[in-house]
């Protein structure tokens, strides 16, 4: 009988159901498997443009004088001449520095050009500019945005057949309001460079 009676008090301590948890207990228990790891540095973090956006340090131009104007090179076999020494170039103003440009909807002018990244450099490129001599903001606009007045390259949205490993491209156009010199001036992780160039008309 005794026996018997310690089974009857077993079962029922096996049946007796557990008070529920409370709400601080169910979110304990389920974070736990999910704990967030400890972050990791990736190269798809967002660029930090706020370092980037350097004082600019257009060239002072007096009134009259010549449009200094970069000179450009073929910097890879598959796009036209670039503008600079790089890393990063401006394509489509030719090896004399001049944007022929024509007639924009919203006034002033405007033409095609293709940034290009050479393998050489993998992190963002920030684009900003200004007119040399007189007031004149450079924009830039790509696909259906624009104008603005500064342009954020990171992965590229384009590429051209037979493209060399590791470059980047983006097509894009640059706006100005007024024929005349203008300079580009390129700030990327480590370096600064300025482009000036010449707005025409033929």
């Amino acid at each position: 009988m005794l026996r018997a009676a310690n089974l009857v008090v077993l079962f029922a301590a096996a049946c007796t159901v557990a008070p529920s948890p409370t709400a601080s207990e169910v979110v304990s228990t389920a974070a736990s498997p999910f704990a967030t790891p400890a972050a990791e540095p990736s190269a798809a973090a967002s660029p930090d443009w706020p370092s980037l956006e350097t004082a600019l340090q257009l060239p002072v131009v007096g009134a009259g004088a010549a449009c200094p104007r970069t000179s450009g090179h073929v910097v890879s076999p598959s796009f036209g001449p670039g503008l600079g020494d790089g890393p990063v170039y401006p394509v489509g103003l030719g090896t004399n520095g001049v944007l022929e440009v024509v007639a924009a909807d919203a006034g002033g002018f405007m033409n095609k050009v293709l940034w290009v990244a050479s393998s050489a450099y993998a992190g963002p490129v920030l684009i900003r500019g200004g007119r040399l001599g007189a007031a004149g903001a450079v924009q830039f606009g790509s696909g259906d945005t624009g104008p603005r007045d500064e342009f954020r390259l990171t992965e590229p949205w384009a590429s051209s057949q037979g493209e060399e490993p590791d470059w980047r491209e983006w097509p894009s156009y640059t706006f100005v309001p007024s024929l005349g010199c203008f300079a580009y001036q390129i700030d990327g992780v480590g370096f600064t460079k300025v482009i000036v160039f010449e707005a025409s008309r033929t």
